[in-house]
């Protein structure tokens, strides 16, 4: 890609108002890969290849994909220690099938795990943010427990969290509303794709129910100034992982939008200090 063409794309992307829109270009190299789920679905997935031997997985929020820029942001600032791969979860972005939030996306992380472990990443550690980081801790406590028997998940090493919910009904209103009364509904599906994805029959993760199951190191982060993930989330994660370490960002917003604009090297700090000992 030239560089006029990154730029005028990468420019396209910053002035998408909302993060599935948003389709921002890498800088360097990048691999396609395409990765299928124990149950059959194929997701779509951007490995950052630099010759590491560890990896790291970012895992991307609600209402976005794997292409927002915010994303793309943070897989290039910590490509420069490890390899970096970024997936869609089913129903987002390129992949296929349909969202549940949360529970058939159990089998999505667990796929992109074992394809890396298969690719014989030395540690593997995981990053997710907002849903993703929900999901995330709930199938890491799943793995954990007796629910996910082998499970490749067992391979991850560390896993981090930017403004994760405990529980969809402790974010803030109208969305535990729209996730307990209306994502149930059948008829909202067609309408789904206006936010950014395709919704099927929803079966909700919960991460408070399932994170005192993780013994692997956590490092839980949050804005205090969070309007979409009340920070009351993280304490409560904190509360119940026996591993966790908890970093809140005082005047920081949502997820890794906010983090990025806000306050990028210490985030990039955190993270890199925190996996550099993966």
């Amino acid at each position: 890609m030239s560089f006029h063409t990154y730029t005028l794309q990468r420019l396209v992307a910053a002035l998408m108002p909302v993060g599935y829109w948003q389709h921002a270009p890498y800088s360097g190299p990048t691999e396609e890969l395409p990765i299928t789920t124990a149950d059959g679905v194929t997701l779509a997935a951007t490995l950052l290849p630099r010759g590491r031997p560890d990896l790291l997985i970012i895992c991307h929020g609600f209402a976005a994909s794997q292409r927002c820029l915010a994303i793309v942001w943070l897989a290039e600032a910590l490509a420069e220690a490890w390899d970096v791969l970024t997936f869609d979860w089913r129903g987002f972005g390129q992949s296929g099938g349909l969202a549940s939030m949360g529970g058939a996306e159990l089998h999505d992380l667990a796929a992109v795990v074992a394809l890396a472990h298969a690719r014989g990443y030395r540690r593997i550690g995981v990053i997710g943010e907002s849903m993703g980081g929900l999901i995330t801790l709930a199938s890491l406590g799943m793995a954990a427990g007796s629910a996910l028997p082998d499970s490749p998940l067992r391979y991850v090493s560390r896993a981090a969290t930017l403004g994760a919910p405990a529980d969809y009904a402790l974010t803030v209103w109208p969305r535990p509303f729209l996730a307990r009364h209306v994502a149930p509904l059948p008829w909202i599906r067609p309408v789904a794709p206006l936010l950014g994805f395709r919704l099927g029959p929803l079966d909700p993760a919960c991460a408070l129910d399932w994170v005192s199951q993780i013994r692997l190191p956590l490092m839980l982060i949050q804005g205090d100034a969070d309007r979409v993930v009340l920070p009351r989330c993280a304490e409560l994660l904190h509360e119940h992982a026996a591993n966790a370490t908890l970093r809140v960002y005082p005047g920081v917003g949502h997820g890794v939008g906010a983090m990025r604009l806000q306050v990028p090297e210490l985030l990039l700090e955190d993270l890199q200090r925190f996996f550099a000992d993966m």
